[in-house]
């Protein structure tokens, strides 16, 4: 079993021990390597050890820990934000963080956070804070294999598989992301923003608020006007404007 360096970062030593103690007795295949508790300290103890992962509470003394990540000679590495002010989430989005947990720590959601910051190690599948600080290039770096795409909410960033994706909906203002195995994902992004990311090949806008994946379309219905119905059942209808395109775009599938 591989081993990953950590390090935990907060203004209090009990929010530390108790982190610390979680990680030890949960995760075995993460190993706590340097603490700090200033801007100054954090500095000194990420450059010198270069972890695998970040444990970051947002203020430390009265200073926002985004001001150490603009500092930091780091390029790779998995950030778990663990912290009690929920203002920040979006902000951190900004940052690459892999996962967002309030205090009090509940430990099944620190456990999964670790579990995603493992697998993408694994995978090799970093994000990197030399590539810029918005959901926008997070994406794109992200997008470039395809196999992935970031869904941001108000307060986590979710990767997710775009071959899970059925569709996606909006109701103009959100997007949210249908998958196969029946869960649910809202974005603060909306349709378009999407809809220029996800792979042409494969997915297709036939509404305005609707973008399918012919992966899971199973047939296109013409009465009372025109639908794709999906592998679930779900009818959803095809705007008239769009139905010239789509039958181009399903030619191209034959």
């Amino acid at each position: 079993m591989n081993s990953y360096k950590a390090v935990i970062v907060d203004d209090e030593i009990n929010n530390i021990l108790i982190l610390k103690h979680f990680i030890e007795r949960y995760c075995l295949n993460v190993e706590v390597v340097g603490e700090a508790s200033t801007t100054s300290g954090t500095i000194s103890v990420i450059n010198e050890i270069m972890p695998d992962i970040l444990f970051l509470d947002i203020r430390l003394n009265g200073e926002e820990v985004f001001e150490v990540l603009d500092q930091i000679k780091i390029e790779k590495a998995q950030v778990i934000f663990v912290t009690s002010h929920d203002e920040y989430a979006l902000k951190a989005i900004k940052y690459n963080a892999i996962d967002y947990i309030l205090k009090p720590i509940v430990i099944e959601e620190l456990i999964i956070s670790i579990n995603k910051a493992v697998k993408k190690i694994e995978q090799q599948n970093y994000f990197d804070f030399t590539t810029g600080s918005s959901i926008n290039k997070i994406q794109k770096e992200i997008s470039k294999n395809k196999e992935y795409i970031a869904v941001a909410s108000m307060d986590k960033i979710e990767l997710i598989k775009t071959n899970d994706i059925m569709y996606v909906s909006s109701d103009s203002k959100y997007a949210t992301f249908h998958l196969i195995n029946g869960k649910e994902y809202v974005s603060n992004k909306n349709l378009i923003f999407y809809e220029n990311i996800l792979d042409s090949a494969v997915f297709f806008r036939i509404h305005k608020s609707f973008i399918i994946s012919i992966k899971y379309t199973s047939r296109i219905i013409k009465k009372d006007g025109s639908y794709c119905e999906l592998v679930n059942g779900a009818f959803l209808p095809i705007a008239k404007r769009k139905q010239d395109q789509f039958n181009r775009f399903l030619k191209i599938k034959e």
